[in-house]
């Protein structure tokens, strides 16, 4: 029978999402600490079914950390995560995360398999369409599994932080407003962000819808500021409440750097 559960981890309540179904599972972003992958092999040996399918969100490491202690599992990802991959980048970010939380990681990051973004695919025993996410990082991937009623969203759509804009603003609107338009004209049962509870589709259309005045307002106080300056500008935009806190370690370091990216969008280079 398909199921799926939902694991917390200790750290910003990050998501793994363990699907099964016919006596194999997939691990979404399986993770953070060594012993929280290890819960998550744990738990599909006690599901009968174990993990064969190590699928990755996107490239930032607490998404990617529990690639390498599944070496028997294909590892499926989407085409711009598995870039991030080949050309080093998740490589550098995962060693950064190591020396800062005194965490290490078995095995190697590695990709197995590409996904184009955009179309449907079968991923272990499941069938999942598959849209483009970006604003948050340069490779989100979301991935819709109808047959679980699940719709998994990475880091968009989280009730337990607000947006983090590592790319563009403009970007992360988009995304907002196509999710928007998904979740109210064919929404799915569940909702999982990367970080925070799991969602009805109600639940998430107010997140999202929340999300996306943020970043509207954002940009209308940092365009209308920005004639008097960059610092008027900066602080225009710093002014701007996001929709809900995050934690505190990253709740003024990631306003001020969803300012930065307004800014950088919208001043002449």
């Amino acid at each position: 029978m398909a199921q799926f559960l939902r694991l917390e981890s200790s750290l910003w309540q990050t998501t793994t999402l363990l699907l099964s179904d016919g006596g194999e599972s997939v691990a979404v972003d399986p993770g953070v600490t060594p012993e929280e992958i290890e819960n998550v092999r744990r738990r599909a040996e006690e599901l009968g079914a174990p993990v064969r399918t190590v699928l990755a969100t996107h490239s930032h490491f607490d998404h990617v950390c529990g690639i390498g202690a599944f070496p028997e599992a294909q590892a499926v990802m989407g085409e711009s995560t598995a870039a991030r991959l080949s050309d080093g980048s998740a490589a550098r970010g995962l060693a950064e995360a190591a020396a800062e939380l005194d965490l290490q990681w078995a095995g190697e990051l590695r990709c197995d398999r590409a996904l184009a973004v955009g179309r449907a695919h079968r991923i272990g025993p499941f069938g999942a369409e598959t849209l483009a996410l970006a604003g948050h990082s340069t490779c989100g991937v979301g991935f819709r599994f109808r047959s679980l009623g699940l719709l998994v969203l990475g880091d968009h759509v989280s009730a337990a932080e607000f947006p983090f804009v590592y790319e563009s603003t403009a970007a992360y609107r988009s995304t907002l407003a196509g999710l928007i338009d998904l979740l109210r004209n064919d929404p799915p049962e569940t909702v999982a962000s990367g970080h925070g509870p799991l969602l009805d589709a109600a639940q998430a259309l107010a997140i999202a819808e929340a999300d996306l005045d943020y970043l509207h307002r954002l940009r209308a106080a940092v365009a209308e500021a920005l004639p008097g300056g960059r610092d008027a500008a900066f602080a225009a935009g710093l002014a701007v409440e996001p929709p809900r806190p995050a934690w505190p370690e990253f709740h003024d370091e990631s306003q001020r750097g969803n300012v930065e990216a307004q800014l950088a969008e919208l001043r002449e280079a």
